[in-house]
């Protein structure tokens, strides 16, 4: 990845030392995931289960996709789904689908810039 790349992601709320540290220092791994990234279907699952109020599904969509935003260093969408996955959790859905806009924004910043990895 360039340094544009880098500084981008950085900017959307990756925080890139922590992810390569996750990797072993593995740049082209990071890539690689990265770019395997965008084939994630649990926002779009989230958002689906909780239009359909099917809550339980929205817990278990939310939860991976904090576990993979975790892993590669994606700590705006991290934190943001940490909002969802508590409220989820804690069967609290007042205000939910507007965590869920929350986090589908910062899904989105991170997103502009792997589409730009080549």
């Amino acid at each position: 990845m360039n340094q544009e790349i880098k500084e981008a992601l950085a900017a959307a709320g990756v925080n890139m030392e922590e992810a390569l540290n996750r990797l072993m220092n593995n740049e082209m791994l990071l890539k690689r995931l990265l770019l395997k990234f965008k084939d994630d279907k649990n926002l779009a699952g989230l958002e689906q289960a909780v239009a359909e109020k099917s809550y339980e599904d929205a817990f278990h969509c939310a939860h991976t996709l904090k576990g993979v935003a975790g892993n590669l260093g994606m700590e705006k969408i991290m934190n943001a789904d940490v909002v969802v996955v508590e409220k989820l959790r804690s069967e609290n859905y007042e205000g939910l689908e507007a965590d869920v806009a929350n986090l589908k924004e910062a899904y989105t910043q991170v997103m502009d810039v792997i589409m730009r990895i080549e």
